[in-house]
């Protein structure tokens, strides 16, 4: 379809006096689609059964007299007060016993029957509504599933269901005392009845098979909730309408996989926020270009949307740190380099009152224009022109980072290392997201084009490197699948922690990496966790400075060779390898035994990628450069400067946070 830009607008928040203005200057702007209605609840059901529609029916028509037509949200994330004092409770309970108060967001459990009926009869109106008009291009499911803690609810359907799901999965609870081995402090149960919700405890937690199958639980709930909304549109709806749902940062540290949560969806969308609130400094970029990567890799081959683009300072507390306008444009010149195909603004006008009054949009409350409206219509009729004839043609990449969910869950709870914990606020434990980040930066900082897959989904022949971080769980039929793929001239890279675990997250039986320890020719009989602190290690015989961080593997190689070596005086394990690789018929098997810091990965990552075939690429500190191919065939290069320094890249010179699209070379 080409590249297509919007906006998100509410004109339930403004007189109706404004409409028309605000239509005719978004169209100047260059919107052509406007996301709407995605907290409108409490409107379109006043009462229970009574459905009222007219303010969107007017709002879409001033938009249609433009030509503008319009994403309609099923406004299931806040719910009506009438819904709220629902008798038989509606209400999420938060793993700490608290309940959440009408008057939020996201307070409904999608465990409750009487939420789960009203939310089917509410779309099921929107769909005979508009299902069939021209104006609607398509439908967003509710309204960022599963953010602010609310993927994790333990009120008392939760429970009865939560029971009902685990017998269905084991059967009998004799196998699921065997699975979870109950039998550690006498933990078993004689009945389903017996087994409780994970609450927050004091002290101790819960089991960790308990917690991890308590979201999976939780994503199964969520999936089926998503997944009946989109059956119910589908239904009604002409077949060009998409439907999509809003993803958001950051996703790892989520019970929801949202892999399956998009799965009967047409693609992901993602809100792009590199700021917010009190943050004293944007993600690195090489964080965001790891998150989009991911949710376009939700979809195979398919261009994602970003559904809210940030355009001012943001926050609903605190604000923090301002980025330049030209910043914030080469933000989304950053999504569509990595795959989007639809960039729709937050919001088109700052809110005037209550908990988003702290979100700026392009417009402030005094209606005039603003300098960052100013400088990303700009930027909108320059990318338009640059990217339009690529941007809906699949990203090709030869390297690929892939993750398992099941460990993602399992980390964020028993996190093995202070390195690993992050606690970004009060529902948000992002220790693991910024790791699995840091493994992918190499492909940033050094420009090689890679996927973000999950292990269920890969097709390691599309690629020629695949990184496998931080994977404890290790499925053996994966393992072979990767044996074979590495024999036919794959080169395969290993992180800490690999293999050291079972499917049913039990420490395995054999010498770490267990599974891998054949394909990698490497034993690590020891190891320590190093948190926070650093020790320093030798790549080659390079004497540059480098070092570990958040856990230090001691290598005893078998059949590999030592790449890398701890060198740390304060260690007793100086000397000993750190990384390695193995030769394995036509392929290779690199196995990095601690998170490398940057000047680590980089000359590691050189040797990895040439190992593979891969031509790195380091155009300078800030410098990303994506690989596109056009409709025509042919290729380019989208060059980002991130910098706030002037850049020399390809033959350009690039500005500030600037950017050029020049064809490929080589």
């Amino acid at each position: 379809m080409g590249l297509s830009f919007g906006v998100d607008w509410y004109p339930e928040q403004w007189n109706r006096a404004l409409w028309e203005s605000d239509a005719d200057r978004m169209k100047a702007f260059g919107v052509e689609i406007v996301r709407m209605m995605e907290f409108a609840w409490s409107l379109v059901e006043p009462e229970p059964g009574r459905y009222d529609f007219s303010l969107f029916d007017e709002a879409i028509r001033v938009l249609a007299d433009r030509g503008i037509s319009v994403i309609l949200g099923t406004p299931t994330a806040t719910l009506p007060a009438w819904l709220a004092e629902d008798p038989s409770g509606v209400l999420q309970t938060h793993p700490s016993g608290r309940v959440r108060d009408f008057g939020a967001r996201r307070e409904g459990c999608w465990n409750a029957p009487a939420y789960r009926e009203a939310s089917r009869r509410l779309v099921r109106e929107i769909a005979a509504r508009y299902g069939k008009r021209p104006e609607v291009a398509g439908f967003q499911i509710d309204n960022e599933l599963g953010h602010e803690g609310s993927d994790r609810c333990v009120c008392s359907h939760c429970a009865r269901e939560w029971r009902t799901w685990l017998a269905r999965r084991y059967g009998d609870v004799g196998t699921l005392n065997d699975a979870w081995g109950s039998v550690f402090w006498g933990r078993t149960v004689s009945d389903f009845s017996q087994v409780p919700v994970p609450r927050v405890q004091p002290a101790t937690r819960h089991n960790p098979a308990l917690l991890l199958d308590y979201d999976r639980f939780l994503s199964e709930t969520a999936s089926a909730f998503a997944s009946e909304q989109t059956e119910i549109l589908r239904a009604a709806s002409t077949p060009e309408k998409w439907i999509t749902t809003n993803l958001f940062p950051v996703p790892f540290s989520l019970s929801l996989d949202m892999e399956d949560v998009t799965r009967s969806m047409d693609f992901a969308s993602w809100d792009n926020y590199p700021v917010w609130g009190e943050d004293e400094a944007p993600l690195p970029y090489f964080f965001q270009s790891f998150l989009m990567t991911y949710v376009r890799g939700l979809k195979p081959d398919k261009p994602f949307t970003v559904m809210e683009q940030m355009s001012g300072i943001q926050g609903h507390v605190c604000l923090g740190h301002l980025p330049p306008e030209r910043q914030v444009a080469l933000w989304t010149n950053q999504a569509i380099a990595r795959g989007a195909e639809r960039i729709v603004y937050f919001r088109w006008r700052t809110a005037a009152f209550a908990q988003e009054q702290l979100c700026y949009g392009l417009l402030d409350t005094d209606d005039r224009e603003t300098e960052r409206m100013r400088v990303l219509g700009e930027n909108l009729v320059r990318a338009r022109a640059a990217f339009s004839d690529f941007a809906s043609v699949p990203v090709e990449s030869p390297a690929c980072l892939v993750y398992s969910k099941d460990d993602t869950r399992l980390l964020r709870e028993q996190y093995l290392s202070l390195g690993l914990f992050h606690r970004a606020n009060d529902w948000m434990q992002a220790g693991l997201d910024a790791e699995l980040a840091k493994w992918f930066a190499p492909f940033v900082a050094l420009n090689v084009n890679a996927d973000v897959k999950s292990v269920r989904s890969v097709d390691l022949d599309r690629y020629k490197l695949v990184s496998l971080p931080l994977y404890q769980m290790a499925d053996p039929a994966f393992v072979e699948r990767l044996a074979a793929w590495v024999d036919r001239g794959g080169v395969l890279v290993l992180s800490y922690r690999a293999g050291a675990r079972d499917l049913s997250n039990r420490n395995v039986s054999k010498p770490l990496p267990g599974l891998f320890r054949a394909l990698a020719g490497v034993r690590v009989p020891r190891f320590e966790a190093l948190g926070k602190t650093r020790a320093c290690l030798r790549v080659g015989s390079l004497p540059i400075p480098a070092r570990g961080e958040v856990w230090a593997d001691i290598l005893e190689p078998e059949t590999a060779r030592a790449v890398a070596v701890w060198t740390d005086r304060k260690k007793f394990y100086r000397g000993a390898p750190c990384v390695t690789v193995n030769d394995l018929g036509r392929g290779k098997v690199w196995y990095i035994g601690t998170s490398p810091d940057a000047a680590a990965a980089f000359l590691l990552y050189r040797r990895i990628f040439k190992s593979a075939g891969i031509a790195p690429r380091f155009a300078g500190a800030g410098v990303e450069i994506v690989d596109r191919k056009r409709v025509d065939g042919s290729e380019v290069s989208v060059v980002l400067n991130h910098s706030p320094k002037r850049r020399r890249v390809l033959g350009r010179t690039l500005e500030p946070w600037g950017w050029t699209v020049v064809p490929k070379r080589g």
